[in-house]
């Protein structure tokens, strides 16, 4: 008994209380119903749907049918929704002290009463019981694991809880589904006016910059369209007051405006707002100041704006008001040990600290899967919880993690539903709860799926300290830690096993070869970018080089399973697995094909960037081809033209050259301008034998190779120059206006 009552002061510290009695009571037996379900008949409408979802649940579990009454009967127990029927009992002041989101849970004398503060949170009693007492799984997209219990029983019961954040939200793809958001305790984004980056939206460039320059932010001298705001002139605050009351009149509901920076950095430096930053202490007074300003136009609203990137540092010498929002975010921190552990992240850690001295509305903003290739495997699982427990501890109360969207990414259905479940309880017992759910989820095959997922977890962690585990990574960037080829050939042959365990399961055959897609595109894209003769997308048969007929089978395999298990993107900018899969033959058909320019000496006639070593001009002829980030295989050039002179040794006829450029407007990579391609048979005197003009892309945020093939007559010459000519600045309408451009280029392969 003292060991209990300790439990339970450390639980009531939390805000939830559980007890159990070691008596069972029976609810339903051989297909009869012993209990019934009561609520008020002047109930709200969601206490209503708590009763009917209990009442269906209950009968899926046990086959009975429990009927729904407004009064207790006198032969039957019963099981009351709603606080109305307690209001007079102790138990009402203790939920009464847990907030607008508590509810509980209690039996007595045989009966059981399950209420809410609020009419959400009689549904949150409901689920509660369902999943933490009856063994209901919510996995998301529709799906719900129901036990087969025709003898079902409860233990006496006394739960009172509370969530450790008022706002709950994990961003995976069932986060507006009421359907899940009720059983999950979460919210969706449903009291928000405005989300995020906003300048663009209240103040656009095309409706006011050509007239008024000086609203916008001065980059280097220039006043630039396509940045942030000038927040020191008075008429951006009169017109971000004015154009916000418009957007408040169109959904005046709405509680929360978010008044933020634009997704990019390009602060202003006139001199009045560099006074104001020295005021300040950091660049983020001044958006406070500006948030502070507004807010008091609009005392009823809650002002929210970002501290992200240049703003992330709190500032000195003002105090966001009361209905000021800080949406403190955390895009830069490694994901390979927890904030709070990980000395490179001590600098996050200060700012959490910093501002959370400053105010308690704070909406923290975490970023949980890997953007660049969601179904790249992303083992952060072990960061989640110690990272939510931080946030809890320095009074964070409100909650978004970001994870991918609508799109599916690595362990997505149990990251949701983890996250989730430690927003409402932080100190949840995780191995228990990863249990279950893999049980559950994955049936026959779980045991294999819970090996794998604990393997690539250890064999990150084994680098975890002097390795980062980066939101923005590719396969290839882990191929000598977690993604080693030897232990990606141990993955597959744990995803074979597992596929052949649930293969007469088409529901569960269906969830495993979902997440194989993950171990199967890391598989690939090593195999593809790294020379490894343990695990190449290559053969070598007779002195020709070829793609291996089982990598071209499984990038098949690949695209149709992503295609029957509904992964449509494979990142945040909706590169599609058919995409991928295009791209790998693309790059497998000039890879095998005869290069003349193979072997031969190749120099650089301008100088390429050191930034990204890839070994010089020899990347280009390397037979390693550049991924889907600059940062793979790409040899890049910063202001500069590209001119590249090729020397045969010998005269040598050719006809084409097929190379890769690419495409990252966001990261100030352009196409070239113009391709020019000359010919000489001495070095010194060159001739002109194909020219290209190259068409402006798409404006548009998204990043990839882009592939271009120059066919001209045939041509006999010793060397070849090759022109690539670049904007070497940002032009105009780009937020890097003025400054260096670049263009990247690999694998030049001459025909």
């Amino acid at each position: 008994m003292p060991v209990m009552k300790k439990i339970a002061c450390f639980l009531l510290f939390w805000g939830f209380v559980v007890s159990t009695s070691a008596q069972n009571y029976l609810l339903s037996k051989d297909g009869n119903a012993l209990y019934s379900i009561v609520v008020d008949k002047q109930a709200d409408s969601l206490t209503m749907f708590a009763a009917e979802e209990l009442q269906d649940y209950l009968h899926k579990i046990s086959g009975a049918r429990f009927k729904i009454s407004n009064k207790s009967a006198v032969r039957e127990k019963s099981i009351f929704i709603g606080k109305d029927w307690f209001a007079v009992r102790p138990q009402m002041a203790q939920l009464n002290a847990l907030g607008e989101d508590g509810y509980c849970i209690f039996s007595e004398s045989g009966h059981f009463y399950l209420g809410g503060n609020r009419p959400a949170g009689d549904l949150y009693a409901v689920y509660a019981l369902l999943q933490d007492y009856t063994g209901c799984v919510w996995f998301g997209n529709g799906e719900v694991y129901v036990p087969n219990e025709p003898a079902l029983s409860l233990p006496g019961l006394r739960v009172f809880a509370k969530p450790d954040f008022s706002f709950r939200h994990p961003h995976f793809p069932d986060r507006n589904k009421p359907e899940y958001y009720f059983p999950t305790r979460t919210q969706p984004m449903d009291q928000w006016g405005m989300f995020v980056h906003t300048f663009q939206h209240l103040m656009p460039p095309d409706k006011y910059f050509d007239a008024h320059p000086e609203y916008f932010s001065m980059v280097n001298g220039k006043r630039i369209r396509d940045g942030q705001l000038c927040l020191s002139n008075p008429e951006v605050i009169g017109l971000l007051k004015e154009n916000l009351a418009a957007e408040m009149a169109r959904k005046p509901d709405h509680k929360y405006w978010s008044v933020s920076q634009n997704d990019c950095i390009n602060y202003c430096e006139c001199e009045h707002c560099q006074a104001l930053y020295k005021k300040y202490g950091s660049i983020s007074g001044v958006y406070v100041d500006m948030a502070n300003q507004i807010a008091r136009t609009f005392p009823g609203k809650q002002i929210s704006t970002l501290a992200y990137q240049f703003t992330r540092s709190a500032p000195a010498h003002i105090v966001p008001d009361s209905n000021v929002n800080i949406m403190f975010c955390s895009i830069e921190c490694n994901r390979s040990q927890p904030l709070a552990k990980d000395n490179r992240s001590k600098d996050f850690v200060k700012d959490m600290k910093d501002w959370a001295a400053l105010t308690h509305n704070i909406f923290m903003w975490d970023y949980v899967v890997q953007f660049k290739t969601y179904v790249c495997p992303f083992p952060n699982f072990g960061v989640l919880q110690p990272n939510i427990q931080f946030f809890r501890q320095h009074g964070v109360p409100m909650m978004f993690q970001q994870g991918s969207g609508s799109s599916w990414s690595d362990f997505s259905e149990y990251k949701q539903a983890l996250i989730a479940r430690l927003l409402w309880d932080a100190d949840v017992e995780e191995p228990a709860f990863r249990k279950k759910f893999f049980n559950a989820f994955y049936g026959a095959a779980a045991p294999v799926m819970l090996e794998y997922f604990t393997l690539v977890h250890s064999e990150m962690e084994k680098q975890a300290g002097n390795r980062n585990l980066d939101i923005y990574g590719y396969p290839v960037l882990y191929s000598e830690w977690f993604l080693k080829p030897e232990l990606l050939l141990q993955y597959k042959a744990l995803m074979d096993k597992a596929e052949d365990l649930v293969s007469t399961d088409s529901i569960r055959l269906k969830r495993v070869l979902r997440q194989r897609c993950s171990i199967d595109f890391a598989y690939l894209d090593v195999a593809l970018n790294v020379n490894n003769q343990d695990l190449s997308f290559y053969e070598t048969i007779n002195g020709n080089r070829r793609p291996r007929k089982e990598m071209l089978q499984l990038l098949d395999r690949f695209a149709e399973n992503c295609e029957k298990t509904g992964i449509v993107t494979l990142d945040e900018n909706g590169y599609s697995p058919q995409q991928y899969r295009t791209q790998a033959l693309n790059i497998a058909n000039m890879a095998t094909r005869t290069n003349k320019a193979a072997g031969k000496s190749i120099k650089s006639l301008t100088e390429f960037s050191p930034l990204y070593n890839v070994g010089g001009e020899n990347a280009l002829t390397d037979g390693l081809y550049g991924g889907q980030h600059f940062r793979l295989n790409w040899l890049g050039y910063q202001g500069n033209d590209m001119v590249l002179l090729l020397d045969f040794g010998n005269q040598e006829s050719f006809s084409a050259i097929e190379a890769n450029f690419f495409l990252d407007l966001v990261s100030w990579i352009f196409l070239p301008l113009e391709v020019d391609i000359e010919a000489s048979d001495n070095g010194m005197d060159f001739r002109r034998i194909y020219s290209e003009k190259i068409p402006e892309p798409v404006r548009n945020f998204g990043q990839k190779p882009v592939h271009f093939r120059f066919a001209f007559e045939e041509t006999t010459a010793r060397f070849l120059k090759f022109t690539a000519r670049s904007h070497k600045t940002c032009p105009d309408w780009h937020r890097g206006a003025n400054q260096p451009a670049w263009i990247f280029i690999d694998e030049l392969v001459v025909e």
